[in-house]
């Protein structure tokens, strides 16, 4: 007799593309999508217990389970009354619902969810899902890129890695258009890295597109700013070209401080070859400039989050403002 599955998961942790893709699995499970869809409930963000309980008893139409999302349920019930209620709720739930739990940050060893799970056994499921960074974002590009149908050699699964920094959401995009780049038929390399992806070579890439603001050509930069608002989506764009500029900065301030190109590589635990790039273009702005850049990417940052700027607006407005002959 094969072992019930868990009814609930409770997954946790910074790596939110991570938690929706396994949600995604989940969904796949259900059957057909209209059928998955029409049996999965995304709870809102302050459901209280009476709207999970009551989205947990619902029976599944025409599938063998029901999914239940519910977001943020560690910040809602903190009195030990309100735990206890919810406990008691988990532990009522039918096989016919899976009920996911959702916390996008890692929980303490001691919590009180993960202790009732390490009870439940049987009933609990849990994963945790920390922003893979290093070595690992390496180990996760190529992994994702299996998953996908294809490979990376390890060369390139580092170099993309480097770029995608903390945001593993952005490396399954690039993985994805690399992948469609050698059309699946042989494992993606260093070369293809430099030539395609959003951070690297090609028609336009970041390198030539500072070189472009630094030099105060604006009629260029704006051209091949242009360009690359056609090619990528304008928010991982935003957020790379953020990365980039970091790394030019920690690049320059290691050159400050009589570093070279393997301390660049060393330090900030990028490819020699990338490294080698990074401090060619740190060379050529003072560390004052590449200060102001960086603050005003980060201001552009908040804007973008709290909706006050579209992404494509704030990057017009940057490059225009940093390009401008002074």
């Amino acid at each position: 007799m094969s072992k019930p599955a868990p009814v609930v998961y409770l997954l946790h942790g910074e790596d939110d593309f991570g938690i929706k893709e396994f949600i995604r699995l989940m969904q796949t499970r259900l059957g057909d999508p209209s059928m998955a869809e029409m049996n999965t409930n995304w709870l809102e963000k302050d459901a209280g217990l009476e709207s999970i309980r009551a989205a947990s008893a619902a029976m599944p139409f025409l599938a063998p389970r029901r999914l239940v999302v519910a977001e943020g349920v560690a910040q809602r019930f903190i009195s030990d009354a309100d735990q206890q209620k919810f406990i008691s709720l988990l532990g009522s739930l039918p096989q016919t619902t899976a009920l996911a739990l959702v916390e996008y940050k890692t929980l303490p060893d001691k919590h009180w969810l993960l202790k009732w799970a390490s009870q439940e056994p049987e009933r609990a499921f849990v994963r945790d899902y920390p922003l893979p960074q290093g070595a690992k974002m390496a180990d996760w590009v190529r992994t994702y890129a299996v998953e996908q149908g294809g490979e990376f050699t390890f060369q390139a699964a580092a170099l993309l890695a480097e770029s995608a920094q903390d945001s593993p959401r952005m490396a399954a995009l690039e993985v994805d258009k690399l992948l469609a780049y050698v059309n699946y038929q042989r494992p993606v390399d260093i070369d293809d890295v430099e030539a395609a992806a959003a951070f690297g070579g090609g028609p336009v890439d970041y390198f030539a597109f500072l070189d472009a603001i630094a030099s105060h050509n604006s009629r260029k930069a704006l051209e091949m700013l242009e360009r690359l608002l056609d090619e990528r989506d304008h928010l991982s764009l935003f957020f790379s070209l953020v990365g980039h500029f970091r790394l030019v900065l920690q690049a320059r301030e290691i050159y400050e401080n009589g570093g070279q190109d393997q301390a660049v590589a060393k330090q900030l635990k990028i490819h020699p070859y990338r490294a080698k790039k990074m401090l060619d273009q740190a060379r050529t702005l003072p560390l004052k400039t590449l200060e102001s850049i960086y603050l005003q990417l980060q201001a552009l940052d908040l804007q973008i989050k709290t909706g006050q700027i579209k992404p494509d607006l704030a990057l017009e407005t940057l490059v225009m403002e940093l390009s401008a002959k002074q």
